[in-house]
């Protein structure tokens, strides 16, 4: 692609808004319905555009406003110095945009103001076009701004939307319809800066117990031997592990067991009263983190503080890169060209008192020192939220299937799953992998029945299962046991998912820590086996509500 790419085709699409010329009393509303009907030529769409803004009373579009959206338009990000000039070309490219896609997002650092909304309305309604505000609101009025051709909305109200709809138990309650075309203003600061804040929806989690119970358990931990300190941090060794009855296998309980002991061992060895916190009236104080501050307040006697348990989460850069076009305009998007090339795969062009738009390259960033450190920035984003939007990927779909009821055979194939990781767990170990399954259903095998060659064992407790399963089918009614297998899944994932998002944080801080080199292949070896493990929790606890949950006649 040559230097000369951007403006070239920004080059012709205002050659194409120069041949219109001036379009007098053209009826703005027909002339856009037939470009939304057929090919329009380019250009075409930004010329009504242009007419529309003045008829709506804007003021004059200068030649730098048509440049700036004509490179919108051709999918780059501008970098434009003038406020009300970025508002105005992201206004007009809203209207180009619409004339194909039917959902155009303009997103802002803050919320817009009914006011700075207001003045674009007219504009839109000249063309035909229906646009919206996003605000707070029940769900009938965010889904039906949604339905708008041009949706305006700060950084975050989509990505709330985003995450409350994978988390809805309704799908009619789903809020959005697709993600074709962002215009972000100000779009290095929404990707870069608060694009590393997520969204988060959560609930508030008592944990006074549990804490308690860690800070008895590490008592008799020896230093050096059971735990090592490193500064404000405690770590367990093997031995702690297996003294406190904890593994290494990366499943997310396990984890989040794990992460308890060593906030109650940090407590207990790393923070200190009237040096790193003060307790007054029954009230600890200080800044200390997240989960040591409850086992601080388990250690002092004082009433603990409920933990934030998160039920979905997505960082604002990750959310909007997921649009099939991603276009913006800032300020400073110079300095940031590189950044944003890595991040969004996007062209930055400056433009300037009218002047063409001249391509700004990767490598003639006006600050290079700020580039190589946002390229750093996004380089460490990339790394670990690319495992953790993969795995939220997979499990939102996992999800959708229970709700829409696609998957009729759900309860016999996970069945078949969790059994078979018992038997290949346990064989030979007839008593252990009985435990197991006793656990599970009631099983009339024996542990003779469980003793023989590998195979004749996996056989015979899957042929077991599948008829535990149907007997309880048969009890609870096909139709009833169904539906109750979809909600009772749902509810178990949302659970465990919260714990993987915590066992995936303690992963990233715990590889860092032990070794900076290579944390990259180690991160993504122990990510993939704990999103296996968190599946297989999954299914376990499903398939242990689903025999053991006593349901009521009604």
């Amino acid at each position: 692609m040559g230097a000369d790419w951007a403006s070239e085709r920004c080059a012709r699409v205002l050659a194409g808004v120069a041949e219109r010329g001036e379009l007098g009393d053209t009826d703005l509303r027909t002339a856009m319905a037939e470009l939304r009907s057929g090919h329009p030529a380019p250009g075409a769409a930004l010329a009504l555009a242009r007419e529309a803004a003045c008829r709506a009373g804007l003021g004059p579009v200068l030649p730098e406003h048509l440049a700036a959206a004509a490179a919108l338009c051709c999918g780059c990000v501008v970098d434009m110095k003038d406020g009300r000039g970025r508002s105005i070309a992201a206004a007009l490219a809203a209207c180009c945009y619409a004339v194909r896609h039917a959902d155009v997002h303009v997103i802002t650092r803050l919320p817009p103001e009914a006011a700075e909304f207001g003045r674009f309305a007219p504009m839109y309604e000249q063309l035909g076009l229906r646009a919206a505000l996003l605000t707070d609101g029940e769900w009938e009025v965010r889904k039906a701004a949604y339905t708008a051709d041009v949706v305006y909305s700060g950084t975050y109200e989509p990505c709330y939307d985003y995450v409350r709809d994978n988390l809805a138990w309704d799908p009619q309650e789903c809020v959005q319809r697709g993600r074709r075309v962002a215009i972000l203003d100000r779009i290095d600061d929404i990707l870069l800066r608060q694009g590393r804040a997520p969204a988060v929806i959560g609930d508030t989690v008592d944990e006074s117990a549990r804490c308690r119970e860690f800070q008895e358990q590490i008592r008799p931990l020896r230093r050096e031997v059971d735990f090592e300190v490193s500064g404000r941090l405690a770590r367990l060794t093997p031995r702690g592990l297996r003294r406190l009855g904890l593994d290494d296998v990366p499943a997310p309980s396990s984890l989040v067991r794990r992460r308890m002991a060593e906030a109650a061992l940090a407590a207990a060895h790393c923070f200190h009263r009237g040096e790193h916190y003060t307790v007054r009236d029954g009230v600890l104080a200080g800044q200390v983190p997240e989960g040591v501050r409850q086992a601080l307040e388990a250690k002092e006697g004082v009433a603990v503080t409920g933990v934030r348990h998160t039920l979905g989460e997505i960082l604002p850069w990750d959310y909007y890169r997921d649009y099939d076009t991603l276009v913006g305009l800032s300020p400073t998007a110079a300095v940031a060209a590189p950044a944003l090339d890595e991040l969004a795969g996007t062209a930055v062009v400056e433009v300037r008192n009218g002047a063409p738009p001249v391509l700004v390259g990767s490598n003639q960033a006006t600050d290079g020192t700020m580039s190589r450190f946002l390229r750093q920035w996004v380089a460490e984003m990339l790394e670990f939220t690319d495992v953790r939007r993969r795995h939220r990927e997979a499990m939102h779909d996992y999800r959708r299937t229970f709700l829409t009821g696609r998957d009729d055979d759900f309860a016999g194939r996970t069945l078949d799953s969790v059994v078979s990781g018992y038997v290949a767990a346990r064989h030979p170990d007839a008593h252990g992998l009985h435990q197991d399954l006793s656990e599970l259903y009631a099983t009339p095998l024996t542990e003779d029945d469980l003793t023989g060659e590998k195979e004749q064992v996996l056989a015979r407790v899957h042929a077991d299962a599948r008829a535990a399963l149907e007997r309880r089918w048969r009890d609870l009614g096909a139709e009833f046991a169904a539906d109750l297998a979809r909600r009772v899944t749902v509810i178990v994932i949302d659970r465990v998912w919260g714990e993987h998002l915590i066992a995936l944080d303690y992963l990233s801080c715990r590889l860092t820590e032990d070794d900076p080199r290579d944390v990259r292949a180690r991160y993504h070896r122990r990510a993939a086996a704990l999103y296996d493990a968190t599946v297989h929790q999954i299914h376990e606890h499903a398939m242990g509500y689903l025999f053991n949950l006593h349901v009521q006649d009604q």
